[in-house]
């Protein structure tokens, strides 16, 4: 009902604009053209504006139709400068050739002399209304291309949205398998080996998979959500390293509602374990807090270094990382490896 109504009110002011045109017109012939007075007294009716307000709206309604059918190679055109050139001039002949006609036809339904002779005056208005018209014809053209330009631009951005997601999804889906794979080489050992601390595991290795299936679909999570998750995923490792490694947040309550890429805080936990020494003689205590960064924050989460033998440094997991948060928020993380520290700072996404 609504799309009709639009679409009613849409014609309703093409209407308007060509009846106005058309008496514009008349006016102007009968006032500043060749005609005798007796002549102009006799276009001066209900009849001949009735008859201007139709003809203008055919001829509008003409072009109206032709520009429709254009936009099948309105691209092409718009591409090519000489096919502009071309369209252009073609339109602007037409139209004028068309006042032409519409002054010739005036005359010979009047009856008055030379109908075919146009002199100095009646070509002025004739080009007046040429003008007028090509304005019209030109604003056409303009709604056109900016309509075009727009919506262009919004598909645009919905595959740039599109595209993103899915580099997103393809990312976030890299880090599961890997942790997987270690789980559950985690597990077995613990099966044969300890099959009290076993169980802890599964259970903590059950609430690990609950939150990464809630967190799948998110670009980001709260920060506490992720603290919540760290800490689970902590337990999995104590129950093989026992106490040795712990985590130690300084991250405000009133700064933990701030979002972050989900698994973030796991996958860097995960960088520590895999290419460092944990032992009773080496412990390892991550250290978590956040830094003002313009303005918004950044949160920083630091390792002690203590690297196993023939470790392989791959990079991907923190390379994947960079890469959701400049998806995210325009920004890569900060790798810093000094005095034995290894701390990443991850930019916060803007809400």
């Amino acid at each position: 009902m609504a799309k009709g109504i639009n679409f009613a009110s849409k014609y309703m002011w093409d209407m308007l604009l060509y009846s106005a045109m058309g008496c514009f017109s008349l006016i102007l012939l009968t006032n500043y053209t060749d005609l005798r007075m007796p002549h102009k007294d006799n276009l001066i009716t209900v009849q001949s504006f009735a008859a201007a307000i139709v003809l203008f709206n055919g001829v509008g309604f003409s072009m109206r139709f032709i520009n429709e059918k254009l936009k099948t190679f309105y691209r092409s055109i718009m591409k090519n400068q000489n096919m502009m050139i071309v369209y252009w001039l073609t339109a602007g002949i037409f139209l004028f050739c068309s006042n032409c006609l519409l002054m010739i036809f005036t005359k010979i339904i009047i009856g008055a002399e030379a109908p075919f002779r146009i002199q100095t005056n009646g070509f002025m208005v004739i080009g007046g209304v040429w003008l007028v018209e090509l304005v019209v014809a030109g604003q056409f053209m303009i709604n056109r291309f900016y309509s075009e330009v727009i919506r262009l631009m919004k598909r645009s951005k919905e595959l740039e949205e599109s595209n993103a997601q899915a580099r997103y999804m393809a990312l976030q889906s890299q880090l599961n398998p890997h942790f997987l794979f270690n789980s559950l080489n985690t597990l077995i050992a613990e099966i044969e080996y300890n099959p009290a601390n076993a169980v802890a595991f599964t259970r903590n290795l059950s609430d690990t998979y609950r939150y990464i299936l809630y967190s799948q679909d998110k670009q980001t999570v709260p920060i506490s959500e992720e603290l919540d998750f760290l800490e689970t995923y902590i337990k999995l490792h104590q129950v093989r390293l026992g106490e040795c490694i712990e985590v130690d947040c300084r991250i405000p309550e009133n700064l933990t509602d701030m979002p972050i890429p989900p698994l973030t805080l796991q996958l860097l936990a995960e960088n520590a374990v895999k290419h460092n020494v944990i032992s009773m003689a080496h412990p390892m205590t991550i250290t978590i807090w956040t830094e003002k960064w313009g303005d918004t924050y950044r949160i920083c989460f630091s390792n002690p270094i203590c690297l196993k033998q023939g470790t392989g440094k791959s990079g991907h997991g923190l390379k994947n990382l960079s890469q959701r948060c400049e998806m995210l928020c325009g920004e890569k993380i900060e790798i810093l490896n000094d005095n034995n520290k290894f701390t990443v700072k991850i930019p916060i996404p803007y809400e």
